[in-house]
């Protein structure tokens, strides 16, 4: 290919250009070694400076995915800021990875000078593509920082669910599924996911498809496809260890730690946290480190440890202060609280959620705004429980966080269950039950069992069913086929062999007591 035609080329300018394709299609195929060896082969000849910017572009996301994402940073930032006077477009585009490269590298200060350069810029952009880049970018900035930033975010991905042309260019992708997870709110820019992820799977771009399956992965952990998350972290873990993509693999091992932490799955919470840990420090991965140590804090305060709970929370917290990572959605501020009440240390437990309601105020997005009127309701006067509680389920019928309601029906609950209020507390308590059991949030509904038999009340969990016992990559397959797909594009859409669909297929089946596709799409259609 692009490589042996280098090889073929006697001018050294048409030969740099042609390792540089070569290097592109070669991070494409899932190949960031080659990639990188063909880009430092270019480095010696003579490269007029649009090919030294994509050369730049093009080390700056290989070695952000591969684990060197101060370099990353380094390269975007430098780059970009060399050609600002003459190329707003194009230092814009580099610094907005930049900004992502930064944030990765849990360097939040870094991250908003990136994004302050690009705000200056935006004036004199040219496409409308890289404004709408630029404007996300700010907004990323912002809201690491505690400056604001939602509203510029609503007002690109709204322009983004309009235009499909957006959707399917492959240099968006990642601002396209960031963006729903800085909101945490239902809506249709959630909905610009999984179109993204399809036009990406379209163009075998296996380079890419880790880091956007952990944004996939994210989306659906914050909703109630709990089963979804887990097949497609499964899946970006396998790809990124395959293509020696080492920070996607650490973020996809963050956040299945982080899921199993809810689930109780508490061996492999551990596991996937110490690799997590051990990745972030020897790769310098600040972001990561955050949410595995966050699933450690979570895995303890829903089995019911809560001094052990407090200590992962109080390192969480010394960690976000050392990184500048002030966004309020990231505080385990509300987690902080819990354990503080159960612990019977309720003036600490009040001191915390008055600098937590005054934080989500100024963001102002329902997330961040219905955990701290929990944890207002969590350390009030019985008298104002009522008021608290209410304003939290208000703001959560504004998110898709069904596990986020359910853990403020438990706790409204048991607040008005020891208030001496048992008949206003079954409602609640039965409803977090509801939703930890269909999750399979399975300490947490243990929790809504315990605090219903306190009111008087027999509860039973739910019966486990076959569905329980699909591995995620079982489940990924049965989505898949199970959706139409033939055998043949099911196991390019997941890049693996027709027969390992096969093999898959016919576990699928045995555990599902089903022995045809449309009895499969049957059994699966009960799922979220």
């Amino acid at each position: 290919g692009f490589e042996r035609a280098a090889r073929l080329t006697p001018d050294g300018a048409r030969r740099a250009g042609r390792l540089v394709t070569a290097a592109e299609s070669a991070w494409r195929a899932g190949q960031p070694d080659v990639a990188l060896d063909l880009l430092a082969a270019a480095t010696s000849l003579p490269r007029p400076p649009d090919l030294r910017l994509r050369a730049a572009a093009l080390e700056g996301a290989v070695t952000a995915r591969t684990g060197s994402v101060e370099r990353a940073r380094d390269v975007l930032v430098s780059a970009g800021t060399a050609v600002a006077d003459l190329d707003a477009d194009t230092a814009v585009t580099l610094l907005a990875d930049g900004v992502l490269a930064a944030q990765t590298a849990g360097d939040m200060a870094g991250a908003a000078r990136a994004a302050a350069r690009i705000e200056g810029l935006l004036p004199r952009v040219r496409a409308d593509r890289v404004r709408w880049v630029g404007t996300m970018a700010v907004g990323v900035g912002e809201i690491l920082t505690d400056r604001g930033g939602p509203a510029r975010m609503h007002e690109a991905l709204a322009l983004a669910a309009q235009d499909t042309g957006l959707l399917a260019d492959p240099r968006l992708a990642p601002w396209l599924v960031t963006g729903p997870l800085y909101l945490r709110e239902s809506g249709m820019a959630r909905a610009v996911i999984p179109t993204v992820v399809a036009h990406l799977r379209r163009r075998a771009d296996i380079g890419g498809l880790p880091s956007l399956l952990f944004y996939v992965a994210r989306d659906l952990a914050t909703t109630d496809r709990w089963t979804d998350a887990l097949a497609a972290y499964t899946e970006g873990i396998g790809l990124a260890r395959e293509a020696g993509q080492a920070t996607d693999l650490a973020g996809c091992l963050a956040g299945l730690a982080w899921l199993e932490a809810r689930r109780g799955d508490a061996d492999a919470c551990r596991e996937h946290a110490q690799e997590t840990l051990a990745l972030a420090d020897r790769h310098h991965l600040g972001f990561f480190e955050t949410w595995a140590t966050a699933a450690l804090g979570d895995l303890a305060l829903g089995a019911g440890r809560a001094q052990e709970a407090l200590d992962a929370y109080d390192r969480l917290s010394a960690l976000l202060a050392d990184l500048r990572f002030d966004d309020v959605d990231v505080s385990p501020v509300p987690e902080q609280v819990e354990a503080l009440v159960r612990l019977d240390r309720g003036a600490d437990a009040v001191a915390l959620t008055a600098d937590l309601t005054h934080r989500a105020t100024a963001k102002g997005q329902p997330w961040s705004l219905a955990r701290a009127a929990r944890s207002r309701g969590l350390t009030c006067d019985d008298a104002d429980l009522d008021e608290h509680f209410g304003v939290a389920l208000a703001e959560h019928a504004r998110t898709p966080d069904t596990f986020e309601t359910a853990r403020t029906h438990l706790a409204y609950g048991s607040r008005l269950r020891r208030a001496r209020r048992r008949a206003d507390a079954r409602p609640h308590l039965r409803a977090a039950l509801d939703t930890f059991d269909a999750l399979g949030a399975a300490p947490w509904a243990e929790q809504a069992v315990a605090e219903l038999r306190a009111t008087g009340v027999t509860a039973h969990r739910r019966d486990v069913t076959g569905l329980d016992h699909l591995t995620p990559q079982e489940l990924q397959v049965a989505r898949t086929l199970a959706a139409g797909r033939t055998t043949r594009e099911a196991a390019a859409a997941l890049f693996l062999s027709p027969k390992t669909i096969e093999y898959h297929l016919r576990n699928v089946y045995v555990k599902l007591g089903v022995r045809s596709r449309s009895e499969l799409a049957g059994a699966l259609a009960d799922l979220p």
